[in-house]
C-alpha cells in the first residue's frame, strides 16, 4: 500500500458503538494485544542453596579411604597373577595354532588337543617355546602333522625371540637359545609328564637313548627312490652328531622294511615317549625325519653347510650300510650278472683269430681276448616324472638318445651288453632299443600290448610308466572306484562297513594310502621288489646310462661310487647339462 507524504496520519480502527464501551475504549491500542499476565522472565541460579542448606564441603578422609582400598585391589590382582606365574599353570601358557595357512598366537586353559609348537613364559618373564603332542596320540603321526609343525616352528620362534632377533634360518646348526626340549619342558613343568607304558619292560630294560633320529617310511610320497635317498642322508647324519638311528615303516606304504631288506639298524638303547619326538626344530634331542620334512632337514641350509661332495659321501655310507637285499633277491642279482658276463659269443671271438695262430705258444694271446662280457646298463623313466631339459620338459627324452650315447660309449663291440630297466614296460620292445635285454626278469612289468598279445586282454597292464594316482589306485575296491566317476579323487578314504564308529563317536575311515587292501598291498610289494631289483643289476653294469631328473640315476650314481661315477666317467646323465643333486627340496 503506497501511502503520500501529504496525506494525513491514519486514524486508529474504531470499535463499534453501544452502551458497554466508553468513549475511551472506542479505539484500538497495543494494550489490546497484551495477555492479562505478565511473561515469565527468567531467572538467574540463586546464590543460595535451597532450603536454606549449605553445599557439602570435601572430605579428604573418605578421598584417602577409597584410594587406599583402590590400591589394595590391585595388590592383590597382581600377586595373584605372579602366583599362577610362578606355579606354571597350563592356563597360562600360549600355543600357535593353524587354520590352512593363517597362524595366530592363542590364548588358552589348556593344552591343545593337537601337535603344535608351544609359546609359554617363566616365572622370571622369559619368552620360551617347545613342542606339545598329546600323549594320547599314537606313533608316528600323519606327515601332514610333522609338515604343519615344521611350517609353524619358524613363525613361533620369531614371535617368541621379537623383533631384533635376527634370522638364522640360512645356518644348519644354529641353535635357538628360546627352545626348550620336550624333556626339559616336562621337568619344569610347562608341559606334563610322559604317562607309564609297559612296553618299555619289552626291551630289556635298554637305556633311554641321549639323542635320537627316527627315519619314518611315511605315505608323503609314492616312490621308492626319494625314500632311500631320505634314508640314507639321515643314516650319516644320524652317525656325525652322535644319534641312534630308527627305522619305522608302520605306515610305509609298499609293506613292512623287511620284505625288501635284510635287517634294520638296531641301537643299544630305547627310545623315549612317542610325545619327545619331533620333527623341528634341527636341534631337538630327539628328531623325527620324513619324506614330509625332506625341505627342512635336508633343505637349503643343509647343501649350504655340507658341499656336494660331502652329500654325496654322506649318501654312499648310508648305501653301503643299508642297501642289503633280502638273501633271495641278493643271490639272484649275482647269478644273473654272472651268467650274463660269462655268455660270450665264442664263434665271434675265434673269428678274428689269425689262422696261423700256435695256440701252444706262451705268448698269453688270450689275455688279449675279452674273457667276459661288459654290460652297460640304460635307466629311461618315464610316468610323472619329466626331465629337467627345456627341449623335453613336457614330454620325455627319446630313447635312440639313450641308445646314441650308450654306443659312442663303447661302439659296436658284440663283447657289450645292453642292459634296459624302466617304469613303462613298452620300452623293453621299443624299436629304437635294438638288441637289449631286460636288467632282471625275475619280476617283469607287462605291458597291455603284451597281455593283448598273449591272450590276456583283461589283465592288469602296466602302461606309460610310474604315475603316482595310479600307483595309490592299486587294489581299490570296486565301490571305492567307482567314485571316480563321481568327480572323488583318488587316492581317498572311505567309510567303513556298517557305519563303524571311532572312540570320538566319528564314523570310521580308512586311509587306503597307509592301510591297503591285501591286493594292493601284494601289487606294492612287488613294484618295490622289481625298482631294487633292476638298482641292483644296473649298478653291476660297467656304464650307466640316466637322466638325473629321475630319482634312480642319482641313486646309481651313488651306487657306482664317486670315482667311478664323475672321475672315470662311467655314470653318464643325457638330461642335460644338470649335475647330480640328492634330493628335490
Amino acid at each position: 500500500m503506497l501511502l503520500s507524504s501529504r496525506a494525513s496520519p491514519p486514524k486508529p480502527l474504531r470499535f463499534g458503538a453501544s452502551a458497554s464501551t466508553s468513549a475511551s475504549d472506542r479505539y484500538l491500542s497495543i494494550r489490546q494485544f497484551l495477555p492479562s499476565t505478565p511473561i515469565p522472565s527468567p531467572s538467574l541460579p540463586s546464590i543460595l542453596p535451597r532450603h536454606g542448606k549449605k553445599p557439602p564441603k570435601l572430605n579428604s578422609r573418605k578421598i584417602v579411604r577409597g584410594l587406599f582400598w583402590l590400591s589394595c585391589i590391585i595388590a592383590i590382582y597382581y600377586l595373584v597373577s605372579f602366583g599362577r606365574t610362578k606355579s606354571h599353570k597350563l592356563a597360562e601358557l600360549t600355543f600357535l595354532t593353524s587354520l590352512g595357512k593363517v597362524y595366530e598366537i592363542v590364548e588358552a586353559a589348556e593344552l591343545p588337543d593337537h601337535p603344535t609348537p608351544l609359546a609359554l613364559t617363566d616365572a622370571k618373564g622369559k619368552h620360551h617355546w617347545t613342542i606339545s603332542i598329546p600323549h594320547e596320540l599314537p606313533f608316528p603321526l600323519p606327515y601332514t602333522d610333522y609338515a604343519d609343525i615344521c611350517s609353524q616352528v619358524d613363525e613361533v620362534a620369531r614371535h617368541v625371540a621379537g623383533p631384533r632377533d635376527k634370522s638364522h634360518q640360512s645356518v644348519y646348526y644354529h641353535d635357538d637359545p628360546n627352545f626348550i626340549d620336550v624333556q626339559e619342558a616336562q621337568s619344569q613343568h610347562f608341559l606334563p609328564p610322559e604317562p607309564y607304558s609297559p612296553s618299555h619292560e619289552k626291551e630289556h630294560n635298554l637305556p633311554v637313548c641321549e639323542k635320537s633320529l627316527t627315519y619314518v617310511l611315511d605315505a608323503a610320497d609314492a616312490g621308492l627312490g626319494s625314500t632311500l635317498l631320505g634314508l640314507w642322508l639321515s643314516y650319516s647324519l644320524a652317525r656325525r652328531e652322535d644319534r641312534a638311528l630308527f627305522i619305522d615303516d608302520t605306515h610305509f606304504p609298499y609293506g613292512q622294511y623287511s620284505t625288501f631288506f635284510a635287517s634294520k639298524p638296531s641301537p643299544s638303547c630305547r627310545l623315549p615317549g612317542p610325545s619327545h619326538r619331533v620333527p623341528c626344530p634341527h636341534q631337538a634331542r630327539h628328531l623325527v625325519v620324513s619324506a614330509a620334512t625332506t625341505s627342512w632337514i635336508f633343505g637349503e641350509s643343509f647343501h649350504n653347510h655340507f658341499s656336494q661332495r660331502e652329500i654325496f659321501d654322506m649318501a654312499r655310507e648310508g648305501y653301503e650300510a643299508l642297501f642289503k637285499l633280502r638273501p633271495q633277491d641278493e643271490q639272484y642279482v649275482l647269478s644273473r650278472v654272472e651268467k650274463l658276463r660269462k655268455d660270450v659269443d665264442t664263434s665271434i671271438a675265434t673269428s678274428s683269430i689269425p689262422q696261423d695262430k700256435d695256440f701252444d705258444d706262451d705268448d698269453d694271446y688270450w689275455n688279449d681276448v675279452p674273457p667276459e662280457n661288459g654290460l652297460v646298463g640304460i635307466h629311461i623313466r618315464r610316468g610323472d616324472r619329466h626331465p629337467f631339459s627345456l627341449t623335453y620338459s613336457q614330454n620325455y627324452i627319446p630313447p635312440e638318445i639313450y641308445m646314441a650315447t650308450a654306443l659312442k660309449l663303447v661302439g659296436q663291440s658284440s663283447q657289450w651288453k645292453f642292459l634296459v630297466a624302466s617304469d613303462d614296460a613298452d620300452m623293453y620292445d621299443h624299436i629304437d632299443l635294438p638288441n637289449t635285454l631286460r636288467a632282471q626278469e625275475r619280476i617283469s612289468l607287462a605291458s597291455k600290448k603284451k597281455l593283448a598279445s598273449m591272450g590276456q586282454g583283461g589283465g592288469l597292464g602296466w602302461e606309460g610308466g610310474f604315475f603316482k594316482d595310479v600307483f595309490w589306485g592299486l587294489g581299490l575296491p570296486q565301490d571305492v572306484k567307482e567314485r571316480k566317476k563321481w568327480g572323488s579323487p583318488m587316492p581317498m578314504k572311505a567309510k567303513h562297513r556298517f557305519g563303524e564308529k571311532d572312540d570320538d563317536g566319528r564314523e570310521k575311515r580308512r586311509d587306503y594310502r597307509t592301510h591297503p587292501t591285501k591286493e594292493a598291498l601284494q601289487l606294492r610289494e612287488l613294484l618295490g621288489r622289481a625298482y631294487l631289483l633292476d638298482l641292483a643289476m644296473l649298478a653291476q653294469s660297467d656304464k650307466v646310462i640316466c637322466g638325473v631328473s629321475a630319482n634312480a640315476c642319482r641313486i646309481l650314481a651313488v651306487m657306482l661310487g664317486w670315482e667311478r661315477s664323475f672321475e672315470k666317467k662311467d655314470w653318464n646323465n643325457v638330461d642335460g647339462g644338470y649335475r647330480w643333486r640328492a634330493l628335490d627340496y
